[in-house]
């Protein structure tokens, strides 16, 4: 049976198919220390703020952040482990391997993802230095970032909306919904997987998300630069977003809620 949005597999089968199929090298102990920090984490919203990194984003995190060494090769697909739709089944996952193909260094694992560009740790090295690289150029050349993985760990906050200002000035909250995936569904659909709200689905439960439109993509928040972010993002696929603005104007000490506006 061919591979549908019904049967897509989820991320535990995709964890379990490619620990049964492949083997990382020896993982230094700051891999160790990085999944210990991402279980602490849980499932915050994350920021990386850095010079010389993404530096036209806001740098917010869309992965989803290892734990073990089946996730870490999960955090892999699409870079290293590509999957074979036509020639994998529901219950034969078949998987090539960049590496075979000059395409990506064994000793690279993906950390973390800023909307599929990649944060590799070099295991090769004791220390663990993290590199990054843009995605879609259809070759990986990463440049450093950080000489160890300790230094990433120490740099990641995590992500929240700006307080209220003091002062009597209006503040504007704005919703972002995905209305309409366009012509191309797919490639709609895949970028979602890069959003914090819906980094966890995969398969199946990805493909549904076509059923449950309208879907929020941001929520009440200040920021300008991530609403425009969103709308470009997803505009330039093809898809109908929509944004509605609500204002918070403080007005003799009382809070005053203005209608949302397009």
């Amino acid at each position: 049976m061919a591979l549908t949005r019904d049967n897509w597999p989820d991320r535990a089968a995709v964890q379990a198919s490619l620990a049964a199929r492949f083997m990382l090298p020896p993982l230094p102990a700051p891999v160790q220390d990085w999944f210990a920090w991402c279980r602490r984490m849980g499932t915050q919203s994350l920021v990386l703020k850095e010079p010389g990194w993404r530096e036209d984003s806001e740098g917010v995190l869309t992965g989803s952040g290892a734990v073990d060494v089946p996730s870490l090769m999960a955090e892999m697909e699409g870079y290293r482990f590509i999957l074979n739709q036509k020639a994998s089944t529901p219950e034969h996952l078949v998987w090539s391997d960049a590496v075979d193909a000059g395409q990506w260094q064994a000793h690279w694992v993906v950390l973390q993802n800023a909307d599929g560009d990649p944060l590799i740790g070099d295991i090769s090295q004791p220390e663990v230095p993290v590199l990054w690289d843009w995605h879609g150029s259809g070759r990986w050349s990463p440049q450093p970032l950080f000489p160890n993985l300790q230094m990433l760990m120490e740099r990641i906050e995590v992500h929240a909306p700006p307080s209220l200002p003091s002062d009597d000035s209006p503040t504007v909250f704005r919703t972002v919904h995905l209305t309409d995936l366009g012509s191309e569904p797919l490639r709609v659909l895949t970028a979602l997987k890069s959003h914090p709200h819906y980094r966890h689905l995969a398969g199946a439960s990805l493909l549904k998300l076509k059923h449950q439109l309208p879907l929020k993509l941001l929520d009440d928040s200040v920021s300008l630069a991530l609403k425009d972010d969103l709308v470009h993002r997803f505009e330039a696929l093809g898809a109908r977003v929509e944004v509605t603005e609500r204002i918070h104007r403080r007005a003799d000490g009382n809070a005053q809620h203005l209608a949302p506006s397009d």
